[in-house]
């Protein structure tokens, strides 16, 4: 759906991430649904997942407890639209990002807890890490298996900080800001070494021979928010 698409009484702008932020204040939002930020580490826990994760999956994961109302129909068609859009933008700038850290070994990618006024805040990084965490939980088995080889310790480090600890026991280290400082740093690079590990993944003849074939009634890849048999899967 066009950028000019009529949204709870307003035009909605162009802007994908206000298109989602229209819909979380819309009566169409299911309680609670992911923020923002969060929805940009789910996004991002999708693109960079070990083995490709299928759109009405990944889809239907955007609810956290509740699915939105039936009723409101047109109101989520748009929401899936700006997720689409988003979701395109964000493979896109991941993978312009990556190469040039494989061609200049330059690592400019900025994922959205990064802002231009210094160093992220932790609970930006956090809520951020909650919904990349959700997209990792679509596809266990994988990323179990990936982060239990040694050799990706180094790249699974950075997140590790982030996770939400409710452990009354847990006592952190006394430098423990200072190292959540330095995870929060190096996680852009982490994104782009998931990304080269899936593309990589997504090469092997065995992974091509399996890839499932999407549906003619699954949403369409693209992120159009059309069914595929209505959108790319009509030529």
């Amino acid at each position: 759906m066009s950028g000019d698409a009529i949204y709870g009484g307003r035009a909605a702008v162009s802007d994908p991430g206000a298109l989602w932020l229209a819909f979380l204040s819309s009566p169409a939002a299911p309680q609670p649904a992911m923020s923002l930020l969060e929805l940009d580490g789910y996004l991002t826990g999708v693109i960079v997942a070990p083995n490709l994760i299928q759109p009405t999956r990944w889809m239907a994961g955007l609810w956290i407890d509740n699915e939105p109302p039936l009723e409101e129909a047109e109101e989520i068609q748009i929401a899936f639209s700006a997720v689409g859009m988003m979701f395109n933008t964000l493979s896109g700038r991941i993978d312009r990002s990556l190469r040039r850290l494989e061609t200049d070994r330059l690592c400019d990618y900025r994922p959205a807890f990064q802002t231009n006024e210094g160093k992220p805040s932790h609970d930006a990084v956090r809520r951020w890490a909650r919904g990349f965490y959700r997209a990792m939980a679509l596809a266990p088995a994988e990323w179990t298996a990936l982060a239990e080889d040694e050799r990706m310790l180094p790249i699974f480090t950075p997140l590790v900080g982030f996770i939400e600890n409710n452990d009354p026991k847990f006592e952190p280290a006394e430098d423990f800001e200072q190292r959540l400082d330095e995870a929060a740093a190096q996680l852009p690079r982490t994104i782009l070494l998931l990304r080269k590990i899936a593309q990589l993944r997504a090469n092997r003849p065995s992974a091509m021979a399996t890839r499932t074939k999407v549906g003619r009634n699954d949403p369409c890849p693209c992120g159009s928010g059309k069914k595929y048999k209505r959108c790319c899967g009509s030529n």
